[in-house]
């Protein structure tokens, strides 16, 4: 082991112990370990069978025909990004999606009842003759009911909504530049959270103390070569490519349960006393949490964003420093890994961040709020040496690479596996320098040791897996191998300058393997090219 002095990732000189040592003990309560955004599995786990897709297509009738219509300009007092000129509508400023929601929910019963209008800018090369929803919820059989689909306040002539996959047919094509209004108004009846592999998806869903509502709202597909993009489905990752969007969206509970409380991003007011408006812009989603079990207790981070905890009550555990509550780790950490990453790689864009104890046994992310698996917080040892450090480090590392620089997690899932997986040792590095060894061999080591043979490339898609344990290896922590060679070849300070680039000029964008490579120079990607064929396939 050598030591040299570097420049930290956080602007800070510190010494820097560069060489991992491998005689770390592993701490005896993880023998069965799961990761954040998907289970660790087993060696052997089974995936279940998917239900098949149903297809619903409705067609209406038309009273009248249709005249030719006026695109009429939508108001809004948002900065100008660029401006496109379109036939038929005037010259106006091309915004981001904006959705306004209004939704019902009977909390005793696990129902909704949504009512979704989306204001959609066509900033495409040619006339669009449709619109295609990503509707993550229809995933789930007999959960996802879609009642209306309208088009100006008109019904729209025809939607079809196979899977996830919902497109709405326009009434004329829709010219360059110019906005159309769409609505939706669905009904769910929420899924309760599952065992195994199905339970990771709890943060869509209920348990006896929790209603989650993550990735409940349609949002516009991705479009991109002249057509829109969505992915089949598999309980390998996540298979979402977002826009960023602008959100308003009110939650009314009838009859509102007087322990009630929601956690979600955002600011938010009180329109009455049985309603909650959250408003969230330049996100890629919405997502909240409901819960009479709640306690809530908000910190801030050095870069003064506030920082609010929602757990259960579950949180206080008997360590051998006697009873601590692990909600207060969980904020530290959440704050300070926060007001790192802001520093390294981008500004944070929300006004807060919320961080949330799911009742299900992982961790997922989204923008602007976290989950933090109930698990980890019933575990903590009462050490930084734990899964509750290391998941909330990682799920906070999602606010950047995923929330702030989206990218394709179906095909190109290291983007942000890789580099979230890789900021937990740059949390430990700048917080805890003494556990960097530790980190390395027991969150890396102890699965993908240097005798590992290697069976997927980091850069494989959802779809070459057929179990998560190879998947977690391949993508997250052989991903965060392929980053410590990378920065030690290129040097530390050209490292960390390398991904801010990335991160700031990503910032909003749906990015490509291709966009994070180009930072760097051509020297540099000669330098590195036999590490990446090492650990890519083909490149």
């Amino acid at each position: 082991m050598r030591e040299e002095i570097v420049h930290c990732p956080s602007g800070r000189w510190q010494s820097i112990m560069i060489g991992m040592s491998k005689t770390w003990s592993i701490l005896s309560f993880a023998a069965s370990l799961l990761v954040a955004c998907s289970t660790m599995g087993t060696q052997s786990a089974t995936l279940p069978v998917l239900p098949t897709a149903t297809t619903v297509r409705v067609v209406q009738a038309t009273p009248l025909p249709t005249a030719a219509r006026q695109f009429q300009p939508i108001p809004t007092t948002q900065t100008a990004v660029t401006t496109l000129q379109g036939q038929g509508c005037a010259r106006e400023p091309v915004q981001r999606t904006q959705h306004l929601v209004d939704a019902t929910v009977n909390y005793p019963r696990r129902t909704a009842q949504v009512s979704q209008t989306v204001r959609y800018f066509n900033t495409d090369s040619a006339p669009l003759d449709d619109i295609v929803f990503a509707v993550e919820a229809n995933r789930f059989p007999q959960v996802f009911t879609l009642d209306e689909a309208s088009i100006d306040g008109a019904p729209a002539p025809a939607y079809e909504l196979t899977g996830r996959r919902l497109t709405v047919t326009l009434s004329d094509p829709l010219p360059l530049g110019c906005a159309v209004t769409l609505g939706l108004r669905f009904h769910l009846t929420l899924p309760a959270v599952g065992d195994g592999i199905i339970g990771h998806s709890g943060y869509f869903g209920f348990t006896a103390r929790q209603i989650n509502l993550g990735h409940w709202l349609p949002t516009i597909a991705y479009r991109a070569d002249g057509g829109w993009i969505t992915h089949d489905v598999t309980v390998i990752g996540e298979q979402i490519v977002s826009e960023i969007a602008d959100w308003d969206v009110t939650v009314r509970v009838p009859d509102t349960p007087l322990a009630l409380k929601i956690a979600a991003p955002g600011t938010m007011n009180r329109p009455a006393a049985n309603a909650w408006r959250f408003v969230l812009t330049g996100a890629r989603d919405f997502a909240l949490s409901m819960s009479t079990h709640f306690e809530m207790r908000s910190v801030e981070a050095t870069n003064g964003t506030p920082v609010e905890v929602f757990t259960l009550d579950n949180t206080r555990v008997q360590t051998d420093q006697g009873l601590l509550d692990a909600a207060d780790h969980a904020a530290d950490v959440a704050a300070r890994s926060l007001a790192m990453y802001s520093d390294v790689f981008s500004p944070y864009p929300h006004e807060r961040l919320v961080v949330v104890e799911g009742d299900f046994p992982d961790g997922m992310e989204f923008s602007g709020l976290i989950f933090v698996g109930a698990g980890w917080f019933e575990q903590w040892p009462g050490t930084p040496q734990s899964y509750l450090t290391i998941i909330t480090a990682h799920e906070v590392a999602h606010q950047w690479w995923y929330a702030n620089i989206g990218s394709d997690q179906a095909l190109a899932p290291w983007l942000d596996e890789a580099l979230a997986t890789y900021s937990e040792y740059i949390f430990y590095e700048e917080y805890y320098p003494e556990l960097r060894d530790w980190w390395w061999q027991f969150r890396i080591y102890s699965f993908v040791p240097d005798t590992f043979v290697v069976t997927h490339p980091v850069d494989a898609d959802v779809y070459q897996f057929d179990n998560l344990r190879a998947y977690i290896n391949a993508v997250y922590l052989r991903g965060a191998r392929m980053l410590r060679d990378l920065r030690e070849l290129l040097g530390t300070e050209a490292f960390f300058d390398w991904l801010a680039a990335y991160a700031q000029a990503g910032t909003g964008r749906i990015v490509t393997p291709d966009d994070f490579w180009s930072f760097l120079s051509a020297e540099q990607l000669t330098q590195i090219a036999a590490t990446r064929a090492y650990y890519f396939d083909g490149s």
